[in-house]
């Protein structure tokens, strides 16, 4: 498969994803989405790949979230953000390899993978309302099942963002490695559930989905995140919130 933004390689049964974007801290345009789609995709329906880990080029960031610079404003896949937001039917075992900075769409991208490891240098945040925007790439929707309704809440209403160690101990993250060895740790996870069985861990993973968001929740909840989503991209506050990103000034809100 041809891509620009997004490499993969095949070891065994091991798929690696890597966002390659360095220049731009991993973060994502709207083309790496539809790569990532893709590339899921072939995840999703190749029986020979059992377990996908994802990670980001470099030591600075793992995602920076969506490009602010470039077609912010672009249509997504039909799966979501980063190609997997709302994505169905992928049973199979997702590991975030957490390599630096994961913030907005980046920690989205690791909620929504099943284990998470990260190197001690990690730092987690949904910065979205700092710019005008929300955590609508699921950060909004699967935070507060993860840990306390107040905790989310106050990551959510004030875009913080908290080291490796502090997302560990709030069951964010699963393992917390030496700086540099976050690939090493997440490969040992994926060769443990190679010695499991396939359909086993397909079932418990569709089973352990369902409970923490059935179909009937998911379906109004996705399509709730999608109207949001763009009442906000019209509004003035999140072109004001841009352009003050851009030219490094604090923004002036209006509330419209």
């Amino acid at each position: 498969m041809s891509t620009t933004f997004i490499t993969s390689e095949v070891s065994g049964q091991i798929l690696t994803i890597t966002l390659n974007r360095p220049q731009a801290l991993n973060s994502l345009n709207a083309a790496a989405c539809f790569e990532l789609a893709a590339i899921f995709d072939d995840y999703q329906d190749n029986d020979e790949l059992r377990v996908a880990i994802i990670t980001g080029t470099g030591d600075r960031a793992f995602c920076a979230g969506h490009d602010l610079v470039d077609d912010f404003f672009e249509p997504m896949p039909e799966s979501g953000w980063a190609g997997l937001s709302l994505r169905k039917g992928l049973h199979k075992p997702l590991i975030a390899a957490v390599n630096g900075l994961a913030l907005g769409g980046g920690w989205e991208i690791a909620m929504m993978c099943d284990v998470v490891v990260a190197d001690q240098r990690a730092t987690f945040g949904l910065p979205e309302p700092k710019v005008g925007f929300a955590a609508l790439g699921g950060g909004a929707r699967i935070l507060p099942h993860r840990v306390p309704y107040h905790i989310a809440m106050g990551l959510l209403l004030t875009g913080k963002s908290i080291s490796a160690e502090k997302a560990a101990q709030l069951g964010l993250v699963n393992d917390v490695t030496e700086p540099g060895a976050v690939m090493a740790g997440a490969y040992r996870w994926a060769r443990e559930m190679l010695t499991c069985s396939p359909k086993a861990l397909y079932f418990s993973k569709q089973l352990a989905q369902a409970s923490m968001e059935p179909d009937s929740l998911r379906g109004p909840l996705q399509s709730l995140e999608q109207e949001l989503a763009g009442e906000l991209a019209q509004s003035k506050d999140v072109r004001e919130g841009i352009a003050a990103f851009m030219q490094k000034r604090p923004p002036v809100w209006t509330g419209h």
